[in-house]
C-alpha cells in the first residue's frame, strides 16, 4: 500500500488469525457434545441434518429484517415443528455448560493477542468479525480462549445482532454502520480469501495472513510482523 491509509478500525478475524485449531475435528465435537440434548425432542441424526441445513439457509438466504438468528430459527423451526421458545433454552444451556469443553481443541495464538493490543494502544478501534453464527456468548467464551477481553472489541459480530453473515457483502456493510465509519475506514485481517477478502468490493482494506504465494486479490498480506508495520505505517 502507498502512502498514508486512512484506517480508524482493524477488524480481525478469530479462527486462524487470534487462535488455531482443526475446525472440521471442532465441528465435529460441538455437535457431538449439542445433539444428545436435544434427543427427548428428535434423534440426533436427524437433529445434526437440520442443523447444518438451517446454517446453510442463514448463510446463503440473508433476510435484512430477520437477525441470523431469526433467520436460522425460522427454517429449524418449520422443518421440525419445534419452537423458538423449546429450542432456545436448551442451546442457552449447552452454550453455558458444554461448549467450554471445547476449549481445549482450540490454541490460542500469542501473536494475534499482541497485534490486537498493539493496535489499542497505536488508538484504533478494533472489532471481532467472526462469522456470525453463533450466539455472543459462545463467541465471548471463544474470545477467552483467544486469552483476550470481549471489551477490547468495538464491536462482536454474533448471531443475534447481525442479518448477514460472511461472505455476504451485507455483513461487512453491517458491521462499518455499527462502528459508525466508512467501509474504507477499517482494515480486516484474515486468512480465508473466500470470506474476508470480498471486502475490497465495499472500499475495505484487506490484509492476508500468510499469503505464501503474493498472488491473492489483497491489499497486503504477510505474517505478523508485516502487519505490525502496516499499522505502524497507517498511524503515521
Amino acid at each position: 500500500m502507498e502512502g498514508r491509509l486512512l484506517i480508524r478500525a482493524i477488524l480481525f478475524d478469530l479462527d486462524g488469525v487470534l487462535f488455531s485449531g482443526d475446525e472440521v475435528e471442532f465441528m465435529r465435537n460441538y455437535v457431538g457434545l449439542l445433539s444428545p440434548r436435544f434427543l427427548q425432542y428428535i434423534p440426533s441424526d436427524r437433529f445434526v441434518k437440520q442443523l447444518f441445513r438451517s446454517i446453510d439457509i442463514m448463510i446463503k438466504e440473508p433476510k435484512p429484517d430477520r437477525t441470523n438468528l431469526q433467520t436460522f430459527f425460522d427454517d429449524f423451526s418449520k422443518a421440525t415443528g419445534l419452537t423458538y421458545n423449546t429450542l432456545w433454552p436448551i442451546f442457552e444451556e449447552f452454550y453455558a455448560v458444554d461448549f467450554p469443553a471445547l476449549q481445549c481443541m482450540s490454541k490460542p495464538n500469542p501473536e494475534g493477542k499482541k497485534i490486537v493490543e498493539f493496535a489499542i494502544q497505536q488508538g484504533y478501534m478494533v472489532a471481532l468479525v467472526s462469522n456470525p453464527v453463533l450466539p455472543l456468548g459462545a463467541v465471548v467464551e471463544r474470545i477467552n480462549w483467544a486469552e483476550l477481553s470481549p471489551e477490547q472489541f468495538a464491536v462482536i459480530s454474533s448471531i443475534e445482532n447481525f442479518h448477514y453473515c460472511k461472505p455476504h457483502l451485507g455483513f461487512f456493510e453491517e458491521m462499518a454502520v455499527k462502528l459508525n465509519l466508512d467501509p474504507t475506514e477499517c482494515l480486516i485481517v484474515g486468512n480465508q480469501i473466500a470470506e474476508d477478502i470480498v471486502v475490497r468490493e465495499l472500499g475495505l482494506k484487506t490484509f492476508l495472513l500468510d499469503d505464501s504465494s503474493g498472488k491473492a486479490p489483497t491489499d497486503d498480506s504477510g505474517d505478523f510482523s508485516d502487519l505490525y508495520q502496516l499499522i505502524l505505517k497507517s498511524n503515521q
